[in-house]
């Protein structure tokens, strides 16, 4: 599956249901779309003194995607959680850093549609109902809704970094793309 030049969908008579698997899908094509032609060298650089590279952003994203759109939603990974895609509980010298080993594209792009099909599969079987009623998985989050929420607009923020670290890169080969109107 390939993000680039879709045809951009319509979101009509749209509920609360409609919207997250609509925010869900444009989510997980733009995040295809951000790194998917680029090569291993591309996405391992660190353009940026300080910031982390895009397969770090890249599987950032994806863990987070798994713990909310497939953990938090029927109590199992589809990956085991590593603990170098998230920042919060590292030091600085476990900080990513040029010549740490990251996964290629390729690697990342079976990742990720691994994840768009379960966790599409997991929404598609949800109702408004089930979106919506008490769920305290995590205290800070009160509903599946919440979780998908947190991860859609998690991951939108990082897909803006990994263009502006595209930017760095000097890379001109593609743009964002709508896919969704």
């Amino acid at each position: 599956m390939t993000s680039i030049k879709l045809e951009c969908k319509n979101a009509n008579n749209t509920d609360l249901k409609q919207a997250i698997l609509i925010g869900l899908d444009e989510t997980l094509i733009a995040l295809e779309e951000s790194f998917s032609e680029l090569t291993k060298d591309q996405v391992h650089k660190f353009p940026i003194p300080g910031e982390n590279n895009i397969a770090w952003i890249v599987m950032h994203c994806l863990d987070n995607l798994d713990d909310c759109a497939i953990d938090a939603q029927i109590g199992e990974r589809l990956y085991p959680s590593e603990w170098r895609w998230d920042l919060w509980e590292c030091s600085p010298d476990e900080r990513p850093k040029p010549g740490d080993h990251f996964p290629t594209p390729p690697e990342m792009l079976e990742r990720l549609w691994a994840i768009r099909e379960i966790s599409m599969s997991i929404l598609n079987n949800y109702n408004e109902q089930i979106m919506t009623e008490p769920f305290n998985i995590y205290p800070e989050k009160s509903n599946r809704a919440d979780l998908y929420m947190r991860t859609i607009w998690h991951t939108n923020s990082h897909i803006r970094q990994i263009w502006f670290l595209r930017g760095a890169l000097g890379i001109k080969t593609a743009s964002p793309q709508q896919h969704w109107a």
